[in-house]
């Protein structure tokens, strides 16, 4: 299993938080408490996410372009599209399709009408890999929801979907040069 990103493994107790908040006012412990309890989860989540797609002979990155080129049919796509469609640098779209390529799961073939363009095909042995993945992946992520009820999941999502909003208006608000450093 993958290092995790927040290294949050035993979070602090909501009463930590609350004494902190007697000397810095200005801190919210409900909402640093809340966070970090976020942050765990997500982390938590993206370890097993890497752990059984590992144990099925994929990565995610791998997983997510093999099913995005399944959903539009032979052909329909670009690695440009598919750059804009997951959010991450045509470069990285490269490297990951030359993987791909590599393994035998996806071909790369010229646009016959416009040979500058490059179109995505899924190879029988990528069909057959997701048809192998999915059910065991699909399996695995229902079992994560499983313990909440319909009417928690639509709570759930609508807190997150706040919270997705949220980031993306503190984002905008970013200084251009936030946005490009790593």
């Amino acid at each position: 299993m993958r290092e995790p990103v927040t290294l949050l493994k035993s979070l602090p107790k909501y009463e930590v938080f609350l004494e902190d908040s007697k000397r810095f006012p200005e801190l919210d412990a409900s909402a640093c408490y809340v966070f970090l309890q976020l942050l765990r989860t997500g982390d938590d989540l993206l370890a097993m996410d890497e752990l059984i797609l590992s144990s099925l002979g994929t990565r995610h990155g791998r997983f997510v372009l093999l099913m995005l080129l399944h959903k539009h049919g032979p052909g329909e796509m670009t690695p440009a599209e598919l750059a804009e469609k997951t959010g991450v640098t045509r470069a990285t779209i490269s490297g990951l399709l030359d993987g791909l390529a590599k393994d035998g799961l996806v071909e790369r073939r010229p646009d016959p009408q416009d040979r500058r363009i490059t179109r995505l095909f899924l190879t029988e042995a990528g069909d057959q890999l997701l048809e192998r993945v999915r059910p065991t992946y699909c399996e695995w992520f229902t079992s994560v929801i499983a313990p909440l009820t319909e009417d928690e999941r639509k709570q759930l999502v609508f807190i997150l979907q706040k919270l997705q909003q949220r980031l993306a208006e503190l984002g905008a608000r970013l200084p251009d040069s936030m946005h490009t450093a790593a």
